[in-house]
């Protein structure tokens, strides 16, 4: 499964519609059209979009980071777990988007 299928499910999960999503996080929905749409570009989220994506918070639990980037473990997290500082968090999402796009 692709980053684009996991943003659209987040959508799902929180119960909206591509548009909806985009209004969401801040997004217009011509950019959210082309992460998630299979009729758009199929364009990876910009780092920008992943940090509002990743502060979403569903029933106190929020994102993880590892199930987005990666499709590993849970979609959902305690909205305590996870990177210490932002720093770190940053780091973390840069060297994945880096090796996305190097595959």
């Amino acid at each position: 499964m692709s980053i684009n299928d996991r943003v659209r499910q987040i959508a799902h999960a929180f119960g909206d519609s591509e548009s909806g999503f985009a209004k969401r996080i801040e997004l217009s929905s011509s950019v959210m059209f082309n992460i998630v749409n299979p009729k758009g570009r199929l364009s990876y989220p910009s780092g920008p979009v992943l940090e509002k994506i990743l502060s979403l918070e569903k029933n106190q639990q929020r994102i993880s980071a590892e199930w987005l980037m990666r499709g590993e473990g849970e979609m959902f997290g305690s909205a305590h777990q996870g990177f210490q500082d932002t720093d770190a968090a940053l780091g973390f999402l840069k060297q994945t988007i880096d090796d996305l796009r190097n595959k």
